[in-house]
């Protein structure tokens, strides 16, 4: 499975979740400063950018089985030629090009049965959340200037008085900040 910004929030989920249901091979792309973290959590890192399809090529040389873009534009358009399938390329980002491509988009569809199943890999400690920082609600516009870069690994988390911030060392185990 090849996962576009996979050392994001919304990455680092994926490549979590793609190992949990038994994916062999998880390719993630990333700039070269996340490698580290994508190695990890078992993934393969890939650079994103020009020379993309070379890359993953080299590292799946048949192509790839699935792919979860979460960059569009120029990694949905090298999904489109690296996927054996189109059909199974989804992308949370870039639904004009998907459209273009003939790559199905993403409906949402949250079940009972799905948060269910991700609480329980959660207590196996088989996916993990994890939190880039933790901001009090009077912070709120910070968080969202800091959401709007597009870079950082985790989940920005705004805090109200009702609920204080939780000390490290009071934290579930594997919660990171």
């Amino acid at each position: 499975m090849l996962i576009h910004a996979a050392a994001g929030a919304l990455g680092t989920f994926a490549v979590q979740l793609a190992l949990a249901w038994g994916a062999a091979t998880v390719i993630g792309t990333a700039s070269e400063a996340n490698h580290a973290y994508l190695r990890s959590m078992g993934a393969i890192p890939v650079t994103y950018g020009p020379g993309l399809r070379d890359r993953v090529r080299a590292v799946a040389p048949g192509g790839v089985d699935a792919v979860m873009d979460n960059a569009g534009g120029d990694a949905l358009r090298a999904s489109a030629e690296l996927a054996k399938d189109r059909n199974r390329i989804r992308t949370m980002v870039d639904d004009e090009t998907a459209a273009e491509l003939g790559i199905p988009t993403l409906a949402p569809k949250r079940t009972s049965e799905q948060l269910e199943e991700t609480v329980a890999l959660a207590a196996q400690g088989r996916i993990k959340l994890h939190i880039r920082r933790a901001f009090p609600l009077a912070e709120a516009a910070a968080a969202h200037r800091s959401i709007e870069t597009g870079h950082g690994r985790g989940k920005i988390v705004l805090l109200t008085a009702s609920a204080p911030a939780t000390p490290r060392a009071q934290r579930p185990a594997g919660w990171s900040r």
